[in-house]
């Protein structure tokens, strides 16, 4: 089933809450009205989908459908975040789905679930996966929870806004793991990059991290990315730079942060990629806006 846009979506947060379950708890076999995100802090559980079975284990998030039956059950005593959300609602209220949840079957729970896929304007349709890991994450369900607890001013509408976000994270999260290909050859060397964009980083160091000669990653990183070490390191600390001068902090800050000798060197090094001068591009909302959606 497809989704439509993620840019057309107007989420809706129904429930959310932090809690605990102790060993051996259970919800299902059931099938959800809406969609649930089950994201461990603590502890172990198991999800049974179709006829597949997955051990969730702290750090991990569980997406579920409305479109499928589904058996979550808890190993060991386990700490949660529970968000349930619709992905299209012309009102931003919650609407609690626990009077329309309903059991499943032993045979509607080893059925296929239905898969779902959404598109990202400016790159490719993107699959929902079914559980993952996330980084950055809890922070953010935690100030859904807030919002919903508390129930302040105005919001529905703060928890549809932090929805967007957490939805954001996770098309970002499927993008980035596609980009760096499954089980990539390369991936710590290209994460160490981009958590430590102003190291400078040798061919010998970022291949030691993956755990390969430096002349055999040279090849595979080329082969994976289509660029050497070097461009791409370059091409992260411009990607980088834009989104700090955007932000308005200084140019000094930004080139003592990514590492440049000089505030002239980061300079004529941000026109020769970008075509552009800092202050330029700091300046220039259409132009930076043209250029961005050439880029992705």
């Amino acid at each position: 089933m497809h989704l439509g846009s993620l840019f057309d979506c107007s989420p809706a947060v129904n429930f959310a809450s932090r809690d605990t379950a102790s060993p051996n708890v259970q919800w299902g076999p059931r099938f959800i009205p809406d969609w649930q995100f089950f994201h461990v802090v603590s502890g172990e559980v198991d999800l049974h989908l179709g006829r597949s079975r997955y051990r969730i284990s702290p750090g991990e998030c569980v997406l579920l459908g409305p479109n499928g039956a589904h058996l979550l059950a808890t190993t060991k005593a386990t700490e949660y975040y529970s968000v349930h959300f619709t992905f299209h609602s012309h009102s931003p209220e919650p609407v609690h789905p626990a009077y329309l949840i309903r059991g499943a079957s032993a045979a509607q729970l080893d059925a296929e679930p239905e898969r779902f896929r959404i598109a990202i304007p400016g790159a490719a349709d993107i699959e929902l996966m079914s559980h993952f890991a996330i980084v950055h994450v809890e922070g953010l369900f935690a100030r859904i929870v807030k919002e919903y607890v508390r129930e302040n001013a105005a919001y529905p509408f703060a928890l549809r806004a932090l929805m967007m976000e957490l939805l954001t994270l996770v098309v970002r999260s499927v993008l980035r793991s596609q980009a760096d290909g499954p089980a990539s050859k390369i991936g710590p060397a290209l994460e160490a990059m981009r958590e430590q964009p102003g190291r400078q980083w040798t061919v010998g160091e970022l291949a030691e991290l993956c755990g390969y000669h430096p002349g055999y990653f040279t090849v595979i990183f080329h082969q994976e990315v289509g660029q050497n070490p070097k461009q791409y390191l370059i091409s992260e600390r411009i990607k980088q730079a834009k989104q700090s001068l955007l932000r308005g902090e200084p140019i000094e800050a930004i080139v003592a942060g990514l590492g440049y000798a000089s505030i002239h060197y980061f300079s004529n090094n941000f026109k020769k990629e970008t075509g552009l001068s800092p202050s330029e591009f700091r300046q220039r909302p259409n132009a930076v806006k043209q250029r961005t959606m050439r880029d992705r």
